[in-house]
Formats: C-alpha cells, structure tokens, sequence
C-alpha cells in the first residue's frame, strides 16, 4: 500500500466531516438526513479515523511497501492449527457474500441446513500487510454493502477484485482466483478440517444485527488445487448466522456475510 492511497481516504474522510455539518433543513430530516445521502455509518467513521491516525504516523521518507512477510493472522486464531511449516501467504482476501442454507419444512422443530457459500474476493494482502487494524475495519464497512452486484474496486479501501468463493458441493469450498493479476491465478479446491467459535464481540450481521458471525475455519486443500495453494484460513468473520430454527422459512434462504481469508501455498 502506497502513501497516496492513505492520502485519497483522508480526502474522502475530510468530505465526510464536512459533510456531517450540513443545514439543519438537511441534517434533521432523520432517516432520510445525511446518514441516507451519504452512506455515512459508524463502521465507516471508525475506518476514516484510523485512516488518519496512519497518516499521521507514517513517515513520508519511508513509506510502507506491500511486504506479506508483517501480514499476520489474528491472535485469536490460536484456537485453530498452526500455519504448517513450509507455507509461505500469497494471498489475504476480503470475501463478501452469503452463506447459503434450506430448511426442509416451516418449523420450530427443525433447523436450517448450510448449502454452501458464494463470495466475491478482494485482494487486502497490501493492507493486511501494513495496517491490520484498517483491514478489520474496512470489513465491517463492506458488510453493510447491498449486494450481490460488487464493484471491482471495493471501497473504502479500494482492493482489487480477486476471484471468487463458491462451493462446488454442500461440503467442498473453492476459491478461484480468476482476477488475479498473470501467473498467480489458480483455484484452491479445499475441506474443512477444524473451526472454532467467532470471538465474542464479533459483528452478528448487517447493522450489527443478525444471528452472529460464522466461525472462524481452518482449511486444507485437496484435488484439483492448482498453483500449490495448501491452506486457507477464514478470519475475522461478520454475520452468516443462520436461525436457529425454521419458523416461517422454507426452501433456500441466505445470510449476509464478510470475513478474511489467508491463503497459504507451499514453497
């Protein structure tokens, strides 16, 4: 990540503060104020100030470079096996989509079954690599978005499109990297291997309301992986809960989520 991409936020937060001082005939219309106008939300305020704060911070004569070697994954991941030895991160995407699932009837008495994810990926590799705190953030900010249809430059942080997460049965995630930039493209074909329980706090869904956030996941690929993509873990993971029942659902449904993946290949 570049000086001038820091610099681009801080103009845009600058425009938003002076924005949120707009005439009281705009500004006291409630829901339909300035919050509607502008998209403006807390998670955006907490990005635009954190952005800021690093640009305060950052010394001109040396600034960051996109080193993947300083990208970390969350200490809260300590409930989820070790990177493997030999494994070098290629790749931290922000995946924003759905969780997909069905309930057989319309009931109280039984729950809904998972069916799988679609997600667009965006490469924060550089972000996750000089401003972890930015990358977390700027997934709750992208939570909020309205899908399905994503821009290929995601704000605010503007990462590039990376490919996209879906699943090829009810049990085998994929990860095709179809937008990656020549030579580092490929597809991780994968299996779950453990999960763990999202940290306590973590955003439940959209509006910070929802069901809660899907786990956090450790997984190992298998045939049909190309490029020597080994391992994939999903981090920092915002809604994707179902109910936990079917009352008043029936057939297909889905769940807005976002999270982190760190994908790892061997050598």
């Amino acid at each position: 990540m570049r000086w001038n991409v820091l610099s681009a936020a801080a103009l845009m937060a600058t425009a938003t503060i002076h924005a949120r001082a707009a005439p009281a005939s705009i500004a006291g219309r409630g829901d339909n104020g300035f919050d509607d106008l502008y998209g403006f939300s807390d998670a955006l305020a907490e990005y635009y100030s954190l952005v800021s704060r690093h640009i305060y911070n950052t010394n001109r004569d040396s600034m960051p470079v996109c080193d993947l070697s300083k990208a970390e994954l969350p200490s809260q991941a300590s409930g989820l096996p070790a990177v493997p030895a030999g494994q070098n991160l290629v790749y931290v995407a922000i995946g924003r989509g759905t969780q997909n699932y069905t309930c057989s009837e319309s009931s109280s008495s039984v729950g809904p079954s998972p069916i799988g994810a679609l997600a667009t990926l965006f490469d924060a590799s550089c972000l996750a690599a000089n401003f972890p705190d930015l990358l977390t953030t700027t997934i709750k900010v992208v939570l909020n978005y309205q899908g399905p249809n994503l821009p290929s430059t995601l704000p605010p942080a503007n990462v590039a499109m990376l490919g996209h997460h879906y699943f090829s049965n009810n049990t085998t995630p994929v990860f095709a990297f179809d937008s990656a930039p020549p030579g580092r493209g490929g597809m991780a074909v994968t299996r779950k291997i453990k999960q763990m329980t999202a940290p306590a706090g973590s955003v439940p869904g959209q509006g910070n309301k929802g069901f809660g956030a899907v786990p956090w996941l450790y997984l190992q690929t298998i045939a049909g992986t190309t490029n020597n993509y080994m391992s994939v873990y999903r981090v920092n993971t915002m809604g994707g809960s179902p109910p936990t029942n079917c009352k008043g659902i029936s057939g297909v449904f889905t769940i807005q989520y976002a999270a982190a993946y760190f994908i790892f290949s061997e050598g």
